[in-house]
């Protein structure tokens, strides 16, 4: 109870004191600690890589140093040298003041150069004592601000209201003293005493004292730490490049100067948002905005539904509230899930039996009707139905303007006033279709495409179509992206298979000389189930889940089998798409060592599996973008483990054959995935060019089997 003016000092001191306490723990002080730890980590980074940088590195830069001089006195790295003035080069004999200097001006440049490339990245398994105070720090940034601001309020609040009577009180005077004050001074002061002596403002200072306390003594373990880190991986980086500002700046560079300005000068309202946008994630809804009719292009695991949502929740704060998404139908379910969890924004399923009545509410309510390519040629749009936007996923699957669906889409796209065609995978598409799809949304720019700008002046192919398509890669965007190690592990056949084998390829059966290594049954009889069984052992071992793919049903089944207790109901066509989500959320809250299968064309679209590192690929496919998409479901924007892929391969068999007739059109692949281009010129209709391939595969494998025949100890018997 305060009996005194020295009493009440001391309250004054300890609000004081809490009001410090709390104020420290404002955002600014979390984001100074978070710039100084990633500064920290940068200079780190950047010092192992001045390590592994030869001496002579400086002679791309400074022609005719003396490198013999410098190695010889001990220089073998950029790092042995950085710290070196041009003093201390001198006092080596053979330099002086012309080289010295130079010298110093190339080290002092690789080394900022090196500094400001230099991508620190945090692996869950293998974290240092300064990746887990960054992690800590971001970690309490996210809980305690939230907490600090409500305790911020209640202080005021107490504050605003003892203050005062805490300088009322203050004005007590000693008994001598008192004797000069007036009797009303007097009863203010009693008065203030018994204002500060209730016992509803003590209760208040002990409730915000033990939530200082807690504040001020809150931990996190590193287990705990390292499991949140893993699961919420993409917030992390994302919160790092805001407050650092710290992101790739590659993916612009093939852009114009004016058209990157203009889109980043564009007001995207994030009002509604409940996602924080990567900072390419914001350019892209930008560009799409600014714009108003374009393709994106970024490659799979970047996130375009995020950009998407953006686009749409930005119409919709700003009056154009009618949007439409148009996607494949094993897809529906995610984006519902997507926009419900990243927006306020309402959602319709024109779908089914109720598509009419959810059609009806869309229009009365606005929000986002989500709906497949099929189910368009049933929409009926009447004059005084709205569509503001309209979202095309995977937008190459309208790229045949003769087919009733892609005719469907052109009429919607006619009708909104934005438009936005999404395709991740438009690589195996020829020119005519790019232009086709961009004649849609900007038919000014796609009379300007030609084969021959594109084969003979592809930079200025690019400028032409910079207003309208835009791809990122995920190596150009994504600093955190763990590494991708591809494994081919090659294994002979068991010797059922092998018989199984010889069989199918003298009745041309392709689809039982794929599988041909999956017939033994067991592991004793399958090299390739057996080597199947070890790399999910390892990896439950080493604590790591598992994604198997192949294109077989019955492969799966083997497979499943074998892994009783440890797999999930397999994800193939059958599954129905709201029951493929369940199974990965399923396998996502599993245990380390979990593994979820899945026919490769079933759960290599549209999904995300980041809980799996590990990715097996049973056979390999007629297309290289079939593997790339499954990759992609673990390898993407969330990932936070180094992702090892391996492709189970056998010997003396058609895996052989595929991979050297694919030999040339992977490379293509890769070629036009690294140039960001659409169009592949070099390939034929995909589907024509699939079959041709198979085609030339059965031949060649006929052959050398043939030949094989002719040497009877090399052929097991068949019949």
């Amino acid at each position: 109870m305060l009996k005194n003016k020295r009493g009440v000092k001391r309250l004054e001191s300890e609000l004081n004191h809490i009001r410090e306490s709390i104020n420290q723990f404002s955002e600014n002080h979390f984001n100074q600690e978070i710039k100084d730890i990633w500064e920290s980590m940068k200079r780190s980074e950047a010092s192992e890589k001045l390590k592994a940088m030869p001496i002579d590195v400086i002679s791309t830069l400074e022609k005719g140093m003396p490198i013999n001089l410098l190695v010889n006195h001990g220089f073998r790295t950029i790092y042995d040298i950085v710290n070196q003035e041009p003093a201390d080069l001198m006092q080596i004999g053979g330099i002086g003041e012309k080289t010295a200097y130079p010298i110093y001006d190339a080290v002092s440049r690789i080394k900022e150069s090196v500094y400001q490339q230099a991508i620190p990245r945090m692996n869950p398994d293998n974290l240092t004592k300064e990746h887990i105070t960054l992690l800590e720090s971001l970690y309490k940034k996210w809980e305690l601000l939230k907490i600090v601001e409500s305790l911020k309020i209640d202080f005021e609040q107490l504050y605003a209201a003892i203050a005062p009577h805490i300088e009322t009180a203050k004005m007590q005077k000693s008994f001598i003293g008192s004797l000069f004050q007036s009797k009303s001074e007097k009863e203010k002061i009693k008065s203030a005493f018994e204002n500060l002596n209730q016992e509803k403002y003590k209760n208040n200072l002990d409730k915000i004292k033990e939530k200082l306390v807690e504040i001020l003594h809150f931990s996190v373990s590193k287990e705990e730490l390292k499991q949140h880190f893993v699961q919420e991986n993409a917030s992390y980086y994302t919160e790092i490049e805001k407050v650092t500002g710290s992101s790739p700046a590659a993916s612009l560079e093939s852009l114009p100067s004016e058209i990157v300005e203009s889109v980043n000068n564009y007001p995207l309202d994030m009002e509604g948002l409940e996602v924080t946008l990567r900072r390419y994630q914001e350019f892209g809804a930008k560009y799409a905005l600014y714009y108003k009719r374009t393709l994106l292009g970024d490659e799979m695991g970047l996130g375009k539904t995020i950009q998407a949502i953006a686009m749409i929740n930005h119409l919709v704060q700003n009056n154009q509230k009618y949007a439409m998404v148009v996607c494949p139908l094993s897809v529906v379910a995610n984006w519902k899930r997507e926009i419900n969890e990243r927006s306020t924004l309402k959602t319709f399923i024109f779908h089914g039996h109720n598509r009419d009545a959810e059609f009806a509410k869309w229009q009365s309510s606005t929000g986002v009707l989500i709906t497949t390519y099929e189910q368009t040629l049933r929409i009926n749009f009447e004059d005084e139905h709205q569509l503001d936007l309209l979202v095309v996923d995977e937008a190459h699957y309208v790229k045949n303007p003769e087919a009733k669906r892609s005719q469907s889409i052109y009429k919607l796209a006619g009708m909104a006033d934005y438009v936005l065609f999404m395709s991740g995978t438009p690589l195996e598409n020829r020119l005519d279709e790019m232009k086709q799809l961009i004649s849609i949304l900007r038919p000014e720019i796609s009379e300007k495409l030609s084969q021959e700008l594109h084969l003979l002046q592809p930079n200025e192919f690019k400028q032409v179509v910079a207003s309208v398509y835009l791809r990122r890669n995920r190596k150009d965007v994504l600093m955190e992206l763990p590494d991708l190690e591809v494994i081919p592990l090659w294994m002979n056949f068991g010797e059922q298979e092998e018989q199984y084998y010889y069989q199918a390829v003298m009745e041309g059966k392709l689809m039982s000389m794929r599988r041909a290594a999956w017939q033994g049954g067991t592991p004793e009889n399958s090299p390739k189930l057996e080597k199947l069984l070890e790399i999910c052992e390892e990896a439950a071992d080493n604590g790591h889940k598992v994604l198997v793919f192949s294109f077989f049903k019955d492969v799966i089944n083997i497979i499943q089998q074998h892994l009783r207790g440890r797999t999930f109901e397999a994800i193939t066509g059958d599954v129905p798409n709201a029951r493929r989500q369940e199974i990965i959320d399923e396998f996502t809250k599993a245990e380390p060592g979990s593994v979820l299968i899945s026919q490769i064309t079933a759960g290599g679209v549209g999904l995300n599996i980041q809980a799996a590192n590990i990715v097996v690929l049973c056979e390999p496919q007629w297309k290289p973008s079939i593997e790339e998409q499954a990759i992609s479901r673990a390898y993407r924007m969330g990932q936070s483990r180094n992702v090892i892929v391996y492709r189970l391969l056998t010997e003396e068999s058609i895996d052989v054959t595929m991979l050297e007739v694919l030999g040339q059109k992977a490379n293509l692949f890769d070629l036009y995935a690294r140039d960001s281009d659409v169009a592949s010129l070099s390939l034929k209709d995909p589907e024509e060019a699939e079959e041709s391939v198979k085609q030339k595969v059965l031949k060649l494998e006929k052959e050398r089997v043939q030949r094989n025949l002719e040497d009877s100890s090399k052929v097991p018997h068949i019949g």
